[in-house]
């Protein structure tokens, strides 16, 4: 498989993200979004887009959490969204990383790629010390998707997941920074 040409944006308003394309992407996804992202909902729209817009903004400004865009080196097309969130950036030195890829880029290796990226980021720039990533158990493109970044699987976190008033089991994985400066296998 070849690897996917990516680049991380960072979503601030700065930037000039477009709202519309955003939206375009998770109406696309959202068969599969709504069921493992408890941000995705039904009815999303163009309100709860300006929302995290806003927020993804202020969380750079405080540095609680940072979110990205996911889009192809090539043509700039938006492929998902990438992040780090629950960010220790003193003792502990770690984040929950996150991503989510639109229907139209899945199984070209864009998720494993963006998660490579988003660790290099969180290593390199912010000097963390591990990045956390959990995925629910039945999710298993998700979960095949972390192997192929490299993420060791760490064993189940027993209601790890919430997703509105539910809980799920999540399987726990990590990227340290020895993990991506190894050679990768796509």
């Amino acid at each position: 498989m070849q690897v996917p040409r990516i680049e991380l944006a960072p979503l601030v308003a700065a930037s000039n993200p477009d709202p519309r394309e955003f939206l375009q992407a998770v109406i696309e996804s959202k068969a599969t979004l709504v069921r493992w992202m408890p941000w995705c909902h039904a009815d999303y729209g163009a309100a709860d887009v300006e929302r995290w817009f806003t927020a993804a903004d202020q969380m750079w400004s405080s540095q609680t959490a940072f979110p990205m865009l996911i889009r192809s080196k090539e043509d700039g097309a938006l492929l998902g969204g990438a992040g780090l969130h629950d960010v220790l950036l003193y003792g502990k030195r770690e984040a929950d990383l996150g991503y989510w890829v639109r229907a139209n880029a899945r199984g070209r290796g864009v998720a494993s790629t963006a998660m490579r990226a988003i660790a290099a980021f969180a290593f390199n720039e912010l000097k963390l010390a591990r990045a956390s990533i959990r995925i629910r158990i039945d999710n298993s493109s998700s979960r095949r998707a972390a192997e192929r970044a490299g993420a060791s699987f760490e064993g189940v976190t027993r209601h790890g997941i919430v997703q509105g008033e539910a809980r799920f089991d999540a399987a726990q994985y990590s990227l340290l920074p020895a993990d991506i400066v190894r050679p990768w296998q796509p």
